[in-house]
Parts: structure tokens; C-alpha cells; sequence
């Protein structure tokens, strides 16, 4: 989408004319006077059409643009910390019953409700502007690239900077009033109202589960979000002072977290495949390191009695001890003496000790040592002392190298535990500083949600939660991980892992979806069941009515899928394909027991495009297939093909949902690492080689041999014959592995004749040689 549409589908109707005009900025830049309004990239840089006039009055408005969005978010900021002001001093110094039934709560809380939209609606504002002053600049200097404005920009924008507001002040104060309306309104919906008092709230018990999820934000959604849950939920606010003075304007706190791994990234791994044995130790603090916050250290791992439940070990230390306590010299001592010093229970004591021993064992026995960095802001939302929802959103995530892997070029000084280039600087983000190939930028926010759910009961409350969860502002992103994530970014290119998570490929795709989008999926979800049925062959094969054929078998699965569908005319839908399915399973059946090898043939001659569409999903598979049984591959395939065209008829698909054409393999554009460019070409860089070592061995025997010596020359012979071989046995390899890239083709790509040829043809002209020459 144009971001001119984008700006006109997007803006505040009430406060149109102080957005950027970027229409008129678009009309100075004369980008569609050429050739009767169509310009061309030769006639868009020639300098004859721009002229210094032309650039001052673009340099003009421009700037004043900028006054003007400035002007007006500034007056709005201090507008909307006086609004708050105002309904602070509504609230009675004394807060008691009779003066708390004086204030009229309706009033009250449309009153937030507005304030609230508004400062939504300006964070709004001030993102739209400020990504339109970014794009007409780069357009200005795409076009007449004699004159850079962009330095200009960033000047301007550092003397008026209506971007750098922080509204979490403003957060705050409303979290504070909305805590104060939900705790003194009358007749509020039990969902929203704590029990009691907040220190009365109830925690989770013996029989209460905990449910969590994890949500990608896109920053363009962020705020609201946020302004969505506060309504339900307060802020917790993080207030780093020593003498408990609360106060309100500082800013979300800075997380760190150091990673530890080896250097085979074994707890990667483990996380990645989610085996039972999968553990993450980690050092984590609030602010600046060199502020000397407290520091904990952490490590996360399954109960083994109870596969479903994560423990975790935390205990604090200082930093001055962190590297004595990683390589194992000190066991926290001091600490332990000084709990005894204070009469400390002995069983606390005991369990601090096990911690320490634990913890310290674990990164000894594992090598572990501090991997990656993971720097980031938290929005915490929850009602004090109540644990049945809590909600954290995680932005502006920076994931750094904090390895020492290559003992030629350490990022981090193998002697310490840290990076002193961040942390003795006070490095903050975006961390300009750090070199390109040692940082990644995740792009979007962390929405994690914790749901105390009780036994037995599958439904998520409140129900704002399943709302949120669901609505278009949120991207599902289950078990995604920033320790994972930032080691796939930042070590992949060095062939330390060889496996990748899940999620990579959805960072190449826009996460925003359209309101009324959304809102049709959420109905058609409810209309079919939140469960997709599962007619896939690998869980219709493991069903018990596969042992049968006729009509038993499919009335036995007609009842498990009546269970699930409970309507009439899907069921009816269903039950073609299903009779379908085991008709044609119970033939395939016997053709693979009488080992009927006509249909086999028949069915590898002939290949209808259907065919090829589904297969070139599935072709590695098939290829394991065909290792251990080329029958049951091909009956495989033969039913799949027949069933895939009977079931596509018998389905009726939910309004709005049409059969792609092409599958996804197929379409679009081709995406294709660099790295995958650069494998193909080094291999045919090392065949060049190969061939200009032969060439070079052949013309100097050549040339030394003499004008008589027949041996040497046929000897050259062979060598200048292996020499052209090898140059077109590499050309040809490397266009055949490109012509396979972009196609998308999941052949294999190994090519081992050539090398065998080239090995023999070798060793036979030395065996040739000693033979005559001896």
C-alpha cells in the first residue's frame, strides 16, 4: 500500500490538518510532470528539471511541516497531562465509603475511556508523521540525489523531537485511576472486580493450572494493545529506588538476560526439539550494569516427576562474584554465612545450599558460558497479589553475540563474563555502536499471556483475554523463544547449528491483518469449532475402523466425526469422503499384499500436473518412502492422488475460502538465502581451481618434456583432457543447481561422478607413468 493512501485511510478525522501534508510535499517534488504525468528513472534524476529554487521551496515546506506536527504534539502531550491532573483532583484526599459515593463512576471512567483513546490516538499521530517526514525525504534524495536532505531531517528532528515522547508516564497515572474506579464502582462484572482487597486476592491453588501463550505485536498495534489491557488490568509499575518513592515517570524498565550455552549449543538444541532434558541458565538485571543493579542467576528445567510443569532455580548475586561463581571458586560462601549469621532457618538455609550446588554443577558439567544477550523493555500488567492473569509485553528487543567461541576474534573478553563495550558505556537501544553481524533487531513486540485455568476446565478467563487473543491486533507465535531466536539470527552464518526454529519464515511476512478479516475468521471459528477437524491420512490410518472395510468401518468413524462436527450437512459431506477413504485404503491394501506391480507402473508413467503440484511438497519424504519400500510409495501415492480429487468435490469450503491454484512452493517471489548463492558459487570457484592446477601441471610437463619424449606428451594429453573435463563439469553443476534453486526443486543436489572421474583419471595416469618409467 502507497503510504499516501495509507496516511488518508489511517489519520484521526478530527485532527486532519495537522498531520504531515504529504500530498502538497509530493506535488513540490514535481515526481509526475515528465512525459505528459509519467515519469521515467532517467527523467526522475536529471538535474535540468530541478533547479535551486525548486529545493528551497521543498526545504521550506518541509520544515514547516515539522513546526507544525511539533507544535501541535507537543500542545496535545501537555494537554493530555493536565486532563489527567484534573481527574486526579476529582479523587477525595480521604478515600472512604461515604466520599467515594459521591463521585459519580460512569462519568469518571468515560472520562479515562476518552483520555485513554486519545493518547492512543496521538502515539498514533506521532508514528504516522514521523514515518511520512522519513519517506518524503527518501523520495526527495531517490530523485535528485545532487541534494541531500536527510542530514537536514535529522537535525530538525533532534531540535524538535515530537517523536521521542514517552507516553508511559501517562500509562501509569491511567492504570492508577482505572485500579481506583474498578475497586470503588458498584455492581462491577465479577471478572473485572477483585475478591476483597488486593491483599485478599485470590491465588492459584492445589487444583489450578497454569495456561501460557505467546503473541508477536507489531509495533504499529502496540499501543493499542496496551491501552486494551489496561482497562482490564493495572500496571505494574518499577520503581529501582531504594527509599520506595514511587514514582511515575520513569520508563518501562530494561531487562538484560545472558544466556549461557556450549560451544556445540547443546541447550539450544534440546530447546529447539523440546526434549525432556531441556534446561536454559541465565544471569539477568534491571537498568544499566553500571549501576550496579542486583543480579540473579536463573535456571529454568522440567520436573522430571512431572513432565508438563517447568522449575526454577533463582538466586542473587553480586557482580564482582559471577565470574568465580561460573568457573566454579566460589559457591557463594559469604551469603551462606551470613543467613546463619542471621538465625536463618535451617531448612532455607539447606534449599539455598542445593540451589548453589545445582545451578554451579550444571554449568560445569555442560561447559557452559555466557552466549547471547537479550536487551529489551517490559510492560507488566496484574493485580497485585492475584495470579490469575498476567500479562507482560516485551518491546525493542536487541539480541547481541556475548560469545567466545573463536579464540582468534572474541567478542567478549574470555577472562570475564561480560562485554565491557556495552555495559561500561551504558550502551542503550538501538546500540548504533555494535558492528552489524553481532546484533539482531527483533521487529516486533513479546505478548506473553499467563491464564490460570482451573481443573478440568477448558474455556480461558475473563473473556477479554480470549478477546485479545483472538482479535487482529495479535500474531500466535507458540513456544518462540528470544535465546532461540537471536542464536538462528546471529550464529547461523557460521555453521555453528544446523537446525533452524519454525518461526523464521514468518519474519519475512506482514503479521498485521485487516479488522474485518479478523472478525470473519473469529465467527467462522465458532461457527465449525475452535478444534479443525483431522481427516489427514496419518490420523485416519491410526484409527481402529481401518481394520474393517464396507459399511461397519464407515459408520465408526461417522460417530467420532459426528462428535466433532455435530451438523447435519457437514456430516453428510464427510460421509462421501470417508467411504471414499476406506474403499479406496481397503483396495490399496490388497494391492500391496499381492504385490501388484501393473497400477505401480502405471501410476509412475503416468503423471498428471495435480500430481506433480501435490508431490513437490512431499518429494524428501517420498524419496525415504522409495529407501525403504518402493510398493508402498507408490500405492501411496496412486490412492493419494485418486482420494485428494474425490474429497476436493465432496468438501464444501466455509464462506470466503476458496482452493488456492498453485500451492504456496509455487508462487510468488523466490526467496532465497545469500548463503545459498554463495554455496553454489564457492563450489564452482574450488572446480576452477582444480582446473587451473591441471592446465598449469599440464603445459609445464608439456613444455619440460622435450621434443622426443612421446611418454610426457600423451601424459600431457590426459592431464589437458581431465583440465576440460573439470571446467565443464563445474560450469555445468553450477548452472544446474541454479536452474534447481529457482525452481524450488527439492531434488538433491549432490553431484559425485565428476570428482570420481577426475580421482581416477589421476590415479591411472600416475600408475601409467611409474609403469613406463620403471
Amino acid at each position: 500500500m502507497l503510504f499516501g493512501v495509507k496516511l488518508a485511510n489511517e489519520m484521526y478525522k478530527p485532527w486532519a490538518t495537522w498531520y504531515i501534508d504529504y500530498e502538497r510535499l509530493k506535488r513540490l517534488l514535481k515526481e509526475n510532470d515528465n512525459h505528459s504525468g509519467r515519469s521515467t528513472p532517467k527523467d526522475r534524476r536529471n538535474p535540468v528539471l530541478w533547479t535551486e529554487k525548486d529545493e528551497s521551496n521543498f526545504v521550506a515546506a518541509l520544515d514547516a511541516e515539522l513546526e507544525k506536527v511539533y507544535e501541535f504534539e507537543s500542545h496535545k502531550y501537555a494537554d493530555l497531562k493536565d486532563k489527567l491532573a484534573a481527574i486526579e483532583a476529582r479523587i477525595p484526599s480521604d478515600i472512604d465509603d461515604s466520599a467515594s459515593a459521591q463521585i459519580d463512576f460512569d462519568s469518571f471512567e468515560e472520562e479515562l475511556d476518552r483520555t485513554l483513546a486519545e493518547a492512543q490516538e496521538l502515539e498514533k499521530f506521532t508514528r504516522l508523521n514521523y514515518t511520512g517526514f522519513f519517506k518524503i525525504v527518501k523520495k526527495h534524495d531517490r530523485l535528485y540525489s545532487k541534494y541531500s536532505v536527510r542530514p537536514l531531517l535529522q537535525v530538525r528532528l533532534a531540535a524538535l523531537p515530537f517523536n521521542s515522547e514517552n507516553y508511559s508516564p501517562i500509562l501509569y497515572k491511567l492504570s492508577s485511576l482505572y485500579v481506583y474506579v474498578r475497586d470503588h464502582k458498584a455492581g462491577l462484572h465479577q471478572e473485572l472486580q477483585p475478591s476483597g482487597t488486593l491483599s485478599q486476592a485470590p491465588t492459584s491453588s492445589a487444583t489450578t493450572t497454569f495456561k501460557f501463550f505467546k503473541f508477536w505485536v507489531h509495533p504499529d498495534n502496540l499501543m493499542e494493545v496496551k491501552t486494551f489491557i489496561l482497562r482490564h488490568l493495572p500496571l505494574l509499575i518499577y520503581n529501582p529506588q531504594s527509599n520506595k518513592i514511587l514514582n511515575l515517570s520513569t520508563p518501562d524498565p530494561t531487562i538484560t538476560t545472558l544466556y549461557f550455552d556450549n560451544p556445540d549449543f547443546q541447550l539450544y538444541l534440546e530447546k529447539l526439539e523440546s526434549r525432556e532434558t531441556a534446561s536454559s541458565v541465565r544471569l539477568r538485571w534491571y537498568g544499566k550494569l553500571n549501576s550496579h543493579p542486583e543480579i540473579f542467576i536463573e535456571r529454568k528445567f522440567v520436573d522430571p516427576d512431572d513432565k508438563d510443569v517447568v522449575q526454577e532455580q533463582r538466586i542473587p548475586i553480586k557482580e564482582k562474584y559471577v565470574k568465580s561463581f561460573i568457573d566454579g571458586t566460589y559457591s557463594m560462601e559469604k551469603t551462606i554465612r551470613k543467613m546463619r549469621e542471621r538465625n536463618a532457618p535451617a531448612a532455607e538455609v539447606e534449599k539455598f545450599e542445593k540451589v548453589v550446588a545445582d545451578i554451579q554443577s550444571y554449568i560445569r558439567a555442560n561447559n557452559l558460558q555466557p552466549a547471547l544477550r537479550a536487551v529489551y523493555s517490559r510492560t507488566a500488567f496484574q493485580i497485585p497479589d492475584d495470579d490469575r492473569v498476567r500479562i507482560s509485553i516485551d518491546n525493542d528487543i536487541d539480541l547481541i553475540r556475548e560469545d567466545a567461541l573463536d579464540s582468534t576474534r572474541p567478542i567478549r573478553d574470555p577472562e570475564d563474563w561480560h562485554r565491557h563495550d556495552i555495559d561500561d558505556m551504558g550502551l542503550e537501544h538501538p546500540f548504533k555502536t555494535i558492528r552489524t553481524g553481532e546484533i539482531s533487531r527483533f521487529p516486533y513486540a513479546v505478548l506473553d499471556i499467563k491464564v490460570a485455568m482451573r481443573a478440568g476446565d477448558k474455556k480461558i478467563r475473563p473473556s477479554w483475554v480470549k478477546d485479545l487473543m483472538s482479535s487482529h491486533l495479535v500474531k500466535e507465535a507458540p513456544k518462540f523463544s528470544k535465546f532461540a531466536h537471536g542464536v538462528s539470527m546471529l550464529f547461523d552464518d557460521e555453521e555453528y547449528i544446523n537446525v533452524l526454529p519454525y518461526w523464521l519464515s514468518e519474519l519475512e511476512k506482514d503479521i498485521r491483518r485487516d479488522p474485518e478479516q479478523a472478525y470473519a475468521e473469529e465467527l467462522n471459528r465458532k461457527k465449525f469449532g475452535d478444534q479443525p477437524l483431522d481427516l489427514s491420512l496419518k490420523a485416519l490410518s491410526s484409527s481402529p475402523a481401518l481394520g474393517a472395510t464396507g459399511n461397519d468401518a464407515v459408520a465408526s468413524l461417522l460417530a467420532a466425526v459426528g462428535e466433532q462436527s455435530g451438523r447435519h450437512g457437514r456430516q453428510e459431506s464427510i460421509a462421501i469422503s470417508l467411504r471414499s477413504f476406506v474403499d479406496e485404503a481397503d483396495r490399496e491394501h490388497q494391492q500391496i499384499i499381492r504385490g501388484d506391480s501393473d497400477e505401480d507402473e502405471e501410476d509412475e508413467s503416468s503423471s498428471s500436473s495435480d500430481e506433480d503440484d501435490v508431490e513437490e511438497v512431499g518429494i524428501s519424504s517420498r524419496r525415504r518412502s522409495r529407501r525403504h519400500g518402493k510398493t508402498r510409495s507408490r500405492a501411496s501415492k496412486s490412492w493419494f492422488k485418486r482420494h485428494r480429487k474425490a474429497s476436493d468435490k465432496a468438501f464444501k469450503l466455509p464462506p470466503g475460502v476458496e482452493r488456492p491454484k498453485r500451492l504456496l512452493t509455487q508462487s510468488g517471489q523466490v526467496m532465497v538465502e545469500p548463503k545459498v548463492w554463495l554455496a553454489n558459487e564457492r563450489t564452482f570457484n574450488k572446480w576452477l581451481q582444480v582446473t587451473v592446477l591441471l592446465s598449469a601441471l599440464t603445459f609445464g610437463l608439456y613444455n619440460a618434456a622435450g621434443k622426443y619424449n612421446r611418454v610426457a606428451h600423451r601424459l600431457a594429453y590426459t592431464y589437458f583432457i581431465l583440465t576440460i573435463f573439470c571446467g565443464c563439469w563445474g560450469y555445468g553443476v553450477y548452472m544446474h543447481r541454479v536452474k534447481a534453486i529457482q525452481m524450488r526443486s527439492g531434488k538433491h543436489l549432490d553431484s559425485p561422478v565428476g570428482p570420481i572421474i577426475v580421482c581416477v583419471g589421476l590415479l591411472a595416469a600416475i600408475i601409467l607413468n611409474y609403469y613406463i618409467e620403471g
